[in-house]
């Protein structure tokens, strides 16, 4: 208790030596303090909100909010009403809850949608469900791939008609919302066609229409498999050329070292179609097709007669020709390749020498098996020796772009951190003001005490004026202090607390008398 009291009056003591203005800043920062603890507290103690419900419709998100209300639910709105927010931890538990009361349907309904009695409900009205519970079996099918977070499916079924004419196949119509940076391959849009399309009487693929949350078509339009679109003849053209490029290219690293060679290859390819049908006819080579014999004999000459009809029919042959689609028409290769270098002596620059015509020779030959070249079909190559440019290794980010960075990285930490240590260093200088002023202590105080820090005769403080300085410390002046001090620790300490508690907030000593 007696600590506790001695506290409180240091503390009542220290506020009162300090000047009015010094006591605001203490008092702003206190408050300072407190609201920043206050703030971040509630910070830490508040919930991280969760999705309970996306894309409702106005009627579902209505119930919701209704029934979250009786519970006294927290709630937050966006996307126009449309996504509920809630508390993360209660999200499970009010999923299963507006599930068993049945306020918000669990996904899209399908052929559930006949579990209930059907009387009375006309033939149209039949149809009508029929569509829909196939739009939503189709719908969960195609939310159960990876990367899709909504679906929905529209059928076009027109009636059947006795005119094979007007009868019009089914159509269908996709609409796909795709998760963050989700992407679909070509494969798999063709395959979300094909789901659609074996699960419907008479709906062809092409008739199969699917589009993202932007509005852009995804499926292909009816073309021709074999030709493809521009866009896959370019990528296949560009994976090809890749493809004889590194086969090149990797070899070339193993001979000549990594960086030392370069290979373009440009291939030409054949998209065109050729489906023809021809027949040849062999004229020496002749088969009998028919022969018709007629024997006739005269009853009265007895004279016999007979007829021989004998039908060929000429060799013929019958082509059919279908040319190949996305093969190699033509083929060009270019190849630098660099020389051999010699080390300098004495750390002097290497030398140059370029590689003999049995060595390129020798590399042409290899460069020309390994990637397949046919000169019968017209393609060439080109091996060319040249001196690079440089024999440093590639530089991997100027030191420009380094510093940017790195600045782009850390500077936000950085100057968290240096506006921390600002406050921090502002606040103890403060601090240290408000507790004991700076100025002229040291001289006031050198004034009132003798060498061996006892006080002097009651000085009258118009003589600080008058003080001409410290005397010099020598060796023999510091050796003697310190063996004071040693001697006698306990009144050192008396004096330095003397000291202190003696000086008010100008920086002046008391004088006691």
């Amino acid at each position: 208790m007696d600590s506790f009291k001695q506290l409180t009056d240091n503390l009542r003591a220290r506020l009162g030596e300090l000047s009015f203005n010094q006591k605001v800043l203490l008092g702003v920062v206190a408050i300072a303090s407190v609201i920043s603890v206050a703030v971040f507290s509630l910070w830490l103690q508040k919930e991280d909100m969760a999705v309970l419900y996306s894309n409702l419709s106005p009627e579902d998100a209505s119930a919701t909010l209704e029934e979250l209300a009786k519970q006294d639910v927290p709630t937050e709105l966006k996307n126009g009403g449309g996504t509920i927010m809630v508390p993360e931890s209660q999200v499970a538990r009010l999923r299963i809850d507006l599930a068993g009361k049945g306020v918000v349907a669990n996904g899209p309904i399908g052929f559930e949608i006949f579990d209930g009695k059907q009387y009375g409900l006309t033939e149209f009205l039949q149809n009508v469900n029929f569509k829909r519970a196939l739009e939503g079996e189709l719908t969960k099918s195609i939310l159960s791939l990876q990367g899709i977070q909504q679906a929905r499916v529209h059928l076009v079924l027109p009636q059947p008609s006795i005119f094979k004419k007007e009868d019009n196949g089914a159509t269908a119509s996709v609409v796909l919302r795709l998760g963050r940076g989700a992407k679909l391959s070509e494969s798999q849009i063709a395959g979300i066609q094909a789901l659609v399309s074996g699960s419907v009487e008479n709906l062809a693929a092409e008739a199969v229409t699917v589009i993202d949350q932007t509005g852009r078509v995804l499926s292909a339009a009816p073309q021709d498999d074999d030709t493809g679109r521009t866009e896959s003849q370019l990528a296949l053209r560009k994976e090809v050329e890749d493809y004889m490029t590194e086969k090149a290219t990797s070899m070339l690293d193993k001979v000549l070292g990594p960086g030392r060679s370069i290979v373009r290859v440009d291939a030409t390819l054949n998209f065109e179609k050729i489906d023809r049908e021809r027949e040849i006819y062999d004229p020496a080579s002749s088969v009998v097709r028919s022969e018709v014999r007629e024997e006739e004999t005269n009853p009265q000459t007895g004279l016999q007669r007979e007829n021989s009809t004998t039908n060929y029919e000429i060799n013929r042959t019958v082509e059919h020709i279908v040319g190949q689609t996305g093969g190699i028409s033509n083929l060009s290769v270019a190849v630098f390749v660099d020389g051999h270098y010699t080390p300098g002596a004495k750390g002097a620059e290497p030398t140059y020498a370029p590689l003999t015509e049995d060595e390129l020779g020798q590399l042409r030959r290899v460069v020309q098996t390994a990637v397949g070249l046919n000169q019968v079909r017209g393609d060439q190559i080109e091996v060319v020796n040249m001196q690079f440019q440089s024999l440093e290794e590639p530089m991997t980010a100027s030191p420009l772009t380094d510093w940017m960075g790195m600045v782009t990285e850390y500077g936000g930490k950085v100057l968290l951190v240096i506006v921390l240590a600002v406050m921090a260093l502002s606040l103890r200088r403060s601090l240290g003001k408000m507790v004991a002023s700076g100025g002229s202590q040291p001289a006031a105080v050198a004034a009132g005490r003798g060498p061996a820090g006892a006080r002097t005769a009651a000085a009258p403080v118009e003589d600080v004026e008058h003080f001409e300085g410290i005397p010099e410390m020598n060796d023999q002046v510091v050796g003697d202090i310190r063996d004071y001090a040693a001697e006698n620790p306990d009144r050192v300490a008396e004096v330095i607390q003397s000291w202190i508690r003696e000086i008010d907030v100008n920086g002046r000593e008391t004088v006691e008398n």
